[in-house]
């Protein structure tokens, strides 16, 4: 299988990076359109339990990127030592930055999925944002460090 493109890796990376505030967008809407007007008051009600730990998720983003890099960095290295060496070279690493980098840049969407979760229990929306924005941050942090990165290929 050829490696993917520089262009290919752009473009599913940027697909990955909005698909969690697209989520928040899709959620919103569906509330606004199928919730009965009743749920409000149950979501003002759960407002002041659930949003301190909506802002918990913001730290845990952060986190959850840097183990993201740990992740991907180990990946990356599996992948490579399963191959025979004489296949080691530039067309294996970019497989396997791919696919490492498609699977550790879900580690800061998970904080920013269950903050968004919070949002439809009636967490304040500024913490859902800040969360969303840190984990697509680190998405795209993820991503430029995975296709600028020169790992080893022996």
């Amino acid at each position: 299988m050829p490696a993917p493109s520089r262009a290919k890796t752009w473009g599913v990376l940027v697909i990955v990076a909005i698909s969690t505030p697209l989520a928040l967008a899709i959620e919103m809407a569906l509330r606004e359109l199928m919730f009965p007007p009743e749920f409000a008051e149950v979501r003002a009600w759960l407002r002041p339990q659930i949003t301190p730990w909506v802002w918990a998720m913001v730290p845990l983003a952060a986190v959850a990127t840097v183990v993201g890099f740990s992740v991907q960095r180990r990946l990356i290295a599996r992948s490579l030592r399963k191959l025979p060496p004489e296949r080691r070279d530039e067309a294996a690493l970019a497989s396997a930055r791919f696919d490492a980098l498609m699977l550790s840049t879900s580690a800061p969407q998970l904080p920013a999925l269950f903050a968004t979760m919070g949002l439809t229990m009636g967490a304040d929306p500024l913490p859902v944002v800040v969360t969303m924005a840190t984990g697509t941050l680190g998405v795209v942090v993820q991503g430029i460090w995975a296709l600028r990165a020169r790992p080893a290929i022996s």
